[in-house]
This record gives C-alpha cells, sequence and structure tokens, in this order.
C-alpha cells in the first residue's frame, strides 16, 4: 500500500484537528493520573518500594506487549482498524480503577498496580499503531511542527488534569477525591475516543495489489518474531543511525526514570511535603512541559531531531543535581519547572524521531523496538533507583547524583549523534 497524497493534502486539516481534539481530552486523564501514581500508593499505604516498581510496571509491560505485539501491528497496511479495539479497552479499565476504593482496604495499593499494570497491555498496541497511523496522515516537513504543536497543546490540558487532582486531593477525602478523579478522566477519554474514530488514514492500495487484503501476512496477536525485529537494527539504509539513536535513548532514559520516583520519594518521606504542597511543584512542573513540547517540536524541523535531542537532554541533567544537593524550596521549583520543560522536549525525540528514519512497510517495527528501548530502559532506572537508597551512604540524594551520571553517558553519545548524522 501508498499514501495517497491528494486524500492527505484534502483531509490534512480535519485529520489534524481531530487529532489535536483527541490528545487534548486524553491528556486531562494522563495528568490526573501519572503525575501523581507515587502519591496514591503511599496514601493507599502501600509500602515505598510500591512507589519505584509502579514507576516501572509501565516500561516493562510495554516493553513485553510491545515486543509481542510488534509482528501482529506491523501486519496490518491500514493502522486504524487495529487502533480502535485496544483503545476502548484502554478507556475501560481507567472506568475500572475507579472503583479500587471499594475493594478491601488491604489490597488498595496492591489493587492499584496490578490494574495499572494491565492498563499497559492494549495501551502498549495502541502505540504500535497511532505514531505510524500520524505519520501517514501529517506530510514527513510538517511532523516535527504537528508533534510539538500537539504536544504543546496536551501539555496544557495535562495541567489541567494535574490541577484538577491536586485540587481535588486537597479539598477532599483521599477516597473519594479518587474515585472522582477516574470517574471524570474515563468521561474525558471517551470524547477523546469520539474524535479518534473520526480520523481518516489517507493509505490506498498499489497498482494490481489484492484490494481485499488487510493484512500482509497472519501474525498472531502474541508472536515473538525477534528475527523480524531486529530488522530495524539491520536495514542497510536506516540501521546504523536507528542503532546510534536507540543507545543514546538507552542510557540517557536509564537515569532520567531513575529520576522520576526519587522526585516523590524526596518530596514526601525526606522533606515531609503535604499533598497540596506535591500538587504545587507537579503543577508548577506542568507549566513548563507544554512549552517543552512546543521547542522541541520546532527545533526539530527547522534544525533537526538530533539537536532537539541533545539540547533536552543537556538541559535535563540539572534538575536532579538541584534535588540532591538543595532543600530551598525556590530551588526546588524552578528545577521541576526546568525538569518539565527539558522532558517535554526531550520526549518529542524520544517518540518521534524514529519516524524520520523508518520506511513506510516496516514503520510499526521500528516503532516497536523504539518503544522497547525507551521503556526497558524505564523499567531499569526504578529498580536501579530502589536498590540504591537502602544503601545508608547513598539514601535518596546520592540516587539522584548517580541518576545525573548516567544522563550524563547518555548526552555524549547524543552528542556523537549530532556530530554523525543528519536526521
Amino acid at each position: 500500500m501508498l499514501i495517497n497524497r491528494k486524500v492527505q493534502a484534502r483531509l490534512l486539516k480535519r485529520n489534524i484537528r481531530y487529532s489535536m481534539i483527541d490528545g487534548m481530552f486524553y491528556a486531562i486523564m494522563l495528568g490526573a493520573t501519572i503525575p501523581y501514581l507515587g502519591l496514591y500508593i503511599l496514601r493507599f499505604n502501600g509500602p515505598p518500594e510500591l512507589v519505584n516498581l509502579i514507576t516501572a510496571v509501565q516500561p516493562t509491560v510495554t516493553c513485553i506487549f510491545t515486543l509481542l505485539g510488534t509482528a501482529y501491528a506491523n501486519s496490518f497496511q491500514r493502522k486504524k482498524i487495529l487502533l480502535i479495539p485496544p483503545s476502548i479497552a484502554v478507556r475501560l479499565l481507567i472506568l475500572v480503577i475507579a472503583f479500587v476504593p471499594f475493594l478491601p482496604a488491604n489490597i488498595h495499593a496492591w489493587a492499584f498496580f496490578t490494574l495499572w499494570g494491565i492498563f499497559y497491555i492494549p495501551s502498549s498496541y495502541c502505540g504500535l499503531t497511532w505514531s505510524p497511523m500520524m505519520c501517514n496522515i501529517v506530510p514527513e516537513e510538517k511532523q516535527g511542527r504537528f508533534f510539538g504543536v500537539r504536544n504543546a497543546l496536551t501539555g496544557f490540558t495535562t495541567l489541567l488534569g494535574t490541577s484538577f487532582t491536586g485540587i481535588a486531593l486537597s479539598r477532599f477525602p483521599f477516597l473519594p477525591a479518587f474515585t472522582g478523579t477516574f470517574i471524570i478522566s474515563f468521561l474525558c477519554t471517551a470524547v477523546s475516543f469520539y474524535y479518534l474514530a473520526k480520523h481518516v488514514e489517507p493509505v490506498d492500495w498499489e497498482p494490481g495489489e489484492d484490494r481485499t487484503k488487510v493484512r500482509s501476512n497472519n501474525s498472531r496477536l502474541f508472536q515473538l518474531d525477534l528475527a523480524g525485529n531486529l530488522q530495524p537494527f539491520l536495514d542497510p539504509e536506516y540501521g546504523r543511525i536507528f542503532s546510534l539513536c536507540c543507545l543514546a535513548v538507552f542510557i540517557f532514559h536509564i537515569g532520567y526514570s531513575m529520576a522520576i520516583p526519587l522526585f516523590t520519594l524526596r518530596q514526601i518521606q525526606q522533606l515531609g511535603f503535604s499533598n497540596s504542597t506535591v500538587s504545587t511543584i507537579t503543577i508548577l512542573s506542568g507549566l513548563t512541559a507544554f512549552v517543552g513540547s512546543y521547542a522541541g517540536g520546532y527545533i526539530s524541523d527547522h534544525w533537526g531531531f538530533r539537536y532537539a535531542l541533545l539540547f533536552s537532554t543537556t538541559l535535563a541533567l540539572f534538575p536532579p543535581l538541584i534535588w540532591a544537593l538543595s532543600s530551598r524550596f525556590i530551588w526546588l521549583i524552578l528545577a521541576s519547572m526546568l525538569w518539565g520543560f527539558s522532558g517535554n522536549a526531550y520526549m518529542i525525540c524520544f517518540s518521534y524521531m524514529v519516524l524520520r528514519m523508518s520506511p513506510f512497510k516496516n514503520r510499526s517495527r521500528f516503532v516497536g523496538m523504539n518503544t522497547v528501548i525507551g521503556n526497558l530502559a524505564g523499567a531499569l532506572g526504578p529498580l536501579i533507583s530502589m536498590l540504591l537508597v537502602k544503601f545508608p551512604n547513598i539514601n535518596i540524594q546520592g540516587a539522584l547524583i548517580c541518576a545525573t551520571a548516567i544522563m550524563g553517558a547518555g548526552v555524549t553519545i547524543a552528542y556523537d549523534l549530532v556530530r554523525k548524522t543528519s536526521i
């Protein structure tokens, strides 16, 4: 199959509008949940180790099911037909999680942890298909700006979700606030799904191609196709640059994901911040996140993704150091805002530069392996930080310094990527 350029041009504005609205409503749920995962666990009286584990469960589950699902997703010539069923499952799981407080109190933390892990199984299949679908919808020369603007808008609504949850946690008892937050999140994702389903993918049949074929082969829903999954690294045209990019992301992302649960533990366990203070820090971090998304997209289109990657990862080195070495509230606030800015600019590169170095007919495999690399690092980071904080001479602050050092190693490879490539 091939992209029908006439259909692409005719439907582009409408598809972009649908995608912006879809992303903005879905991001409300993300803002209401992900920044508070550690807080939810601790308020459910879960052990501190579970804070690290719930940070690690997302990349672990995503990594496993991306490996198992890549062949299946790549077999679909049109991506939307696969995207819809797991998108429905994702939204229904958000509704199920809302009723965790109705379970026995002694299993609240573990029930939330388990359901949150299951949530990422259908989410993995969404990730394997949404990016390739949008790459078909948006022309290559406009992708950086599109993803940057979309992430900036979703960053704004993520902040709305974060702010709403912060207010709810500050003014209401925890259990009803939790349930209300997730029910509203479900309603927002339902609106998101409506606009997701309205997308039109401008993909058409090649001359002589069998128009009855939806898929290119009969890959199973869960299939570990190791040889096929390794194809992106061996691709004669894109393999070398893809491998270097994955190496930079893998090393940097270990340190990046180490720092995320450490921020929560330092705020609550060491500094004794209240729910409202944690919410304030999270909201201020979100204020700069959508600016980082726009900046990352702009730099990607004008200078290339490699410069956006180097710029964002370098800036991200400073927040963990500040949180490790200072307890002054103003410095912690500034560091959190810089973390939001640099982190979202980095995520633009991590998520979308793979689309610039992947062929149309094998795109889901490239996206899948990029996702596996990032999520494998994302799973290792929290586990490493969980072990480091148990050493009395390292503790939380020492673990933050270790995270910075690992991130720095990734930055050096990103610099090498700038020198040797032209994406």
